[in-house]
């Protein structure tokens, strides 16, 4: 198993070689091997996966220090790595077709998927902070795939100013940490008595790099900036690197439990950015802009989870976002060509009746399913955050169908659908949090405080949308949607004026 972990890290990063000599000239080719490598990584991974449940998790060492090792955490990552890159780089290979920038696209995402594949695994400090900044390079690169754009260069600049931020931010926590705990290994930490001003400090500068890669406030500028940037790449990126923010924290929870203010201050970060995104994301007009912005409100609240110690739903929500978000911004053109449908159609009419079995459907789904799979022993605040949050989700998209299809019919339809679909919810749920829970910290926070907070956060969501999507404009209403409009632009890059407008001479 060791060496098949060795082949799964490296793998990629031979097809990024291979991409980068032959990917202009042989741009399919390169595309395939890119896109088979790590297809063969997702299957390697459910192997390594089979052998971490069993208890025999791969490993690799430098020395006598294990460098990168496969446990319970690591291969449901490793899932999603490979499996989003897989996807995406399938995609690319008919997108970037003939384009002359297909191998720089095949070596980059090979790049990044073997940095973030040894970020997800890395058992040591320094091997997590390289895979981290390797990965940020990675994306910098891709980013700049049509650097010609000014759009492009302009996102590629700030970008790179918000990771480098947060690239120095954890260096710096490494080389405190190290230096005080006179240990790189992270599995030290966790057994380790943490405290005092200087692991407060590392504390704090390890959230500075998780809210700069997760793009949120306040670095939240450089997401909506990258939408220049080809179709692939904004998948890689919006299903793949701003989760790192979350798993760095997972990884480095024992340092970031260790201070309550930086607790507080994840907790206050997630749902600033929450309600942020998720109101520009209900205002935008454009596909990718709203894609944008609800990365960032999704962050926003795997960040706010990772705050109140939720590891489990982090995990869970990660992953399924990544998938999630990958399928969305691969089909963002038949999103559009979906929305003009939906002009032509007639005006909802049935948004009062439809609130209540909107509510009450999914409860039930929810309910019977937790009868027919019950949660085991211990402590499922974490699932039940997720169940809770499904619910509102299933509630809003049931909404949505009985506006359009109201009566007796479409309430027995949603009910058809919902039951299985909350069945196979809870199931997966119940089984991933099971799989995770040998590797995983304990909650950080009493269930009061936690539940608390989740309701705050369940608040903010409800009143944002019901604001901003309500019928019938009101002065409250339109301040609102022209301020989140306001705050979700981002100015075009200055671009210099032709000579025969300025006067100016060659």
């Amino acid at each position: 198993m060791n060496a098949l972990l060795v082949v799964l890290l490296l793998g990629p990063l031979v097809m990024a070689a291979v991409a980068a000599v032959i990917g202009r000239n042989r741009s399919r080719l390169a595309g395939r091997l890119g896109a088979g490598a790590a297809a063969l990584g997702f299957l390697g991974a459910a192997v390594l996966a089979v052998a971490a449940a069993l208890g025999h998790p791969a490993s690799v060492s430098v020395g006598s220090t294990p460098a990168v090792t496969a446990d319970r955490l690591a291969v449901v990552l490793l899932l999603l790595v490979y499996g989003v890159s897989a996807i995406v780089q399938t995609y690319a290979i008919r997108y970037l077709a003939e384009d002359d920038r297909a191998g720089w696209f095949g070596a980059g995402a090979g790049l990044l998927t073997t940095a973030s594949a040894v970020l997800m695994t890395s058992d040591t400090l320094v091997v997590l902070a390289l895979g981290w900044t390797v990965a940020g390079v990675a994306l910098c690169l891709l980013l700049a795939t049509y650097w010609r754009l000014p759009s492009a260069r302009d996102g590629v600049r700030r970008t790179a100013v918000s990771f480098l931020i947060g690239d120095v931010a954890l260096w710096s926590a490494v080389a405190l940490i190290a230096a005080t705990q006179h240990t790189v290994e992270l599995r030290a930490l966790a057994g380790a008595s943490l405290g005092g001003p200087i692991i407060a400090l590392a504390a704090g500068l390890v959230v500075v790099a998780a809210l700069s890669r997760s793009a949120q406030i306040p670095f939240h500028r450089w997401l909506p900036a990258t939408l220049a940037a080809p179709t692939p790449v904004s998948a890689l990126l919006h299903a793949g690197v701003v989760n790192a923010g979350g798993v760095l924290l997972i990884k480095l929870s024992p340092v970031v439990t260790s201070s309550g203010v930086v607790q507080a201050l994840i907790i206050l970060a997630g749902l600033a950015t929450l309600a942020y995104g998720a109101a520009i994301m209900l205002a935008k007009p454009d596909i990718k802009g709203a894609l944008a912005h609800s990365t960032m409100a999704q962050m926003g609240f795997m960040i706010l989870t990772c705050g109140l110690g939720l590891w489990a739903a982090a995990v869970f929500h990660l992953v399924a976002h990544g998938f999630y978000k990958a399928t969305l911004f691969l089909s963002s053109g038949s999103a559009i060509a979906y929305r003009r449908r939906k002009r032509s159609l007639p005006p909802a009419t049935a948004r009062t009746r439809s609130a209540i079995p909107a509510l009450l459907l999914p409860a039930l789904g929810i309910a019977l399913a937790l009868l027919v799979v019950p949660m085991g022993p211990g402590d499922h605040t974490a699932e039940w955050a997720l169940l809770l949050f499904a619910w509102v989700t299933g509630a809003a998209a049931t909404n949505g169908w009985l506006v359009r299809r109201p009566g007796a019919g479409g309430v027995l339809t949603a009910a058809a659908f919902l039951l299985p679909v909350s069945l196979a919810y809870v199931w997966l749920v119940s089984t991933v949090s099971g799989f995770l829970a040998p590797d995983l910290p304990a909650a950080a926070l009493p269930g009061t405080a936690t539940w608390l907070i989740t309701g705050a956060a369940l608040a903010i969501l409800g009143g944002l949308a019901a604001a901003l999507r309500a019928p019938g404009a009101t002065g409250l209403q339109r301040t609102l949607y022209a301020r989140a409009l306001s705050a979700g632009h981002i100015a075009p890059p200055a671009q210099s004026l032709p000579t025969q407008l300025t006067g100016a001479r060659s």
